[in-house]
Order: structure tokens, then sequence, then C-alpha cells
């Protein structure tokens, strides 16, 4: 993962191209951590080196083409994917399939606030193109949560002036919150999918034992 004075570095010198790249890779789900990108490109805001616009702009729209990129990665092989390898965790692709029904269905809503999340911000690219989401509703919502999250970095990062920094403190403080967290949620996830399985296997074994001979 670059540095903070690695990133600051490579925006001070390479400008607004510095920034649309930085994002862009952030946006491909590559750990480049946007509180520092779009943070820093708030304080060159500040420091009137960048304009608010541009620096605005150049932070979208690298973001947006490279949750765009991933999830058409994603998106192309993706439930194929799934569909081969679900075996390894006890699913089958019935079930693949529901879940893809209940996140295109209940799901799009929710990219808005994920995309302000530390550490899974750009993971919902991946789950949309996987999931089959459709092009038509995570592009608008895509481009409206990136675009809620450069605002606040980069309003942070001009209003905190000198101490941007503090911005960036904090995010990591929560990244490793959400981290944990995603760890506990992940290993009781798992718990519970093994208990339903293992559930369901028990309910067909007796209907099957239970069942009239010749049915």
């Amino acid at each position: 993962m670059p540095t903070v004075d690695a990133l600051t570095v490579f925006v001070e010198d390479y400008g607004y191209v510095a920034v649309f790249a930085a994002m862009f890779l952030e946006g491909m789900c590559i750990p480049v951590p946007s509180e520092i990108v779009m943070g820093f490109a708030g304080f060159m805001v500040y420091q009137g080196k960048f304009t608010l616009s541009g620096a605005l702009f150049a932070g979208w729209l690298g973001s947006f083409a490279g949750s765009c990129a991933i999830y058409w990665a994603a998106r192309k092989g993706g439930r194929k994917f799934l569909y081969r390898y679900c075996h390894l965790l006890r699913l089958s692709p019935a079930h693949i399939d529901t879940f893809g029904g209940w996140f295109c269905r209940f799901g799009p809503p929710l990219i808005i606030p994920w995309r302000q999340l530390p550490v899974l911000r750009t993971k919902i690219s991946i789950a949309a193109g996987l999931l089959d989401l459709r092009a038509l509703v995570f592009v608008p919502y895509t481009a409206l949560g990136i675009g809620i999250w450069c605002s606040i970095a980069v309003a942070c990062g001009y209003y905190l002036g000198q101490n941007w920094h503090i911005f960036v403190d904090i995010f990591a403080r929560l990244g490793a919150v959400v981290a944990a967290a995603l760890a506990v949620v992940a290993l009781l996830g798992a718990g519970a999918l093994f208990v339903w399985l293992r559930r369901r296997r028990k309910i067909k074994e007796e209907a099957r034992q239970t069942s009239p001979p010749g049915c």
C-alpha cells in the first residue's frame, strides 16, 4: 500500500492526472487509500494549487472509471466462476441465484452508504458484477456514492487545511474498526451458514427416510 508521503508527492508533482490515476486504481480495488488522495487534493484546493471543481472531477472520474472496469470484469465471467466453485462453500448454483435475486432487489440503495465505508468501499463493485446487477442500476448509484465520498474527502481536506492529515488518521482508525467488525461478521456468517446447511441436509435425510417405498 502506498505511503502518505508517496501519494502526496505523486499528487503534488502530477496534479489532476495523479488524482485520476490513484482513484482509478482505488476503484479497481487496488489498496490505494482514497482518503489520502482526496484529502490531500482538498488541501491543494486550500493552497490554491487545485480548483475545487478540478479536484472533485478528477477524483470522481478516476474512481468511477475504475469501479466500472472491475464491475464489468466481475460480471463477464463472475457468475460462471461462482457456479464452478460454490460447492467449496457447500452452496449450489440455486443458492447463488437466490443471493443474486436478493441483492438485485434490495442491494442497490445500499451502494451509496457502502461507498462511504473504509476498507469495504470499492468491494461493492465486485459484488454487483458477480451477482449480475444490471448496469442501468449499478451506474447511477455508484456515480452518486462516489460523488458523495469525494465531496466529503475534499471538503475535509480543504477545511482542515494544514491539519488535513487528521482526516486521514480518523479514517485509518475507522478502517481498523471496520476490518475487525468484518472479520467477526464473516465468522458469524460462516457459522450460521454451516448450521443452516446442516439442518437443511438433516431435514432432507429425515424426509427421505420417512417417505413411503416407491416414492
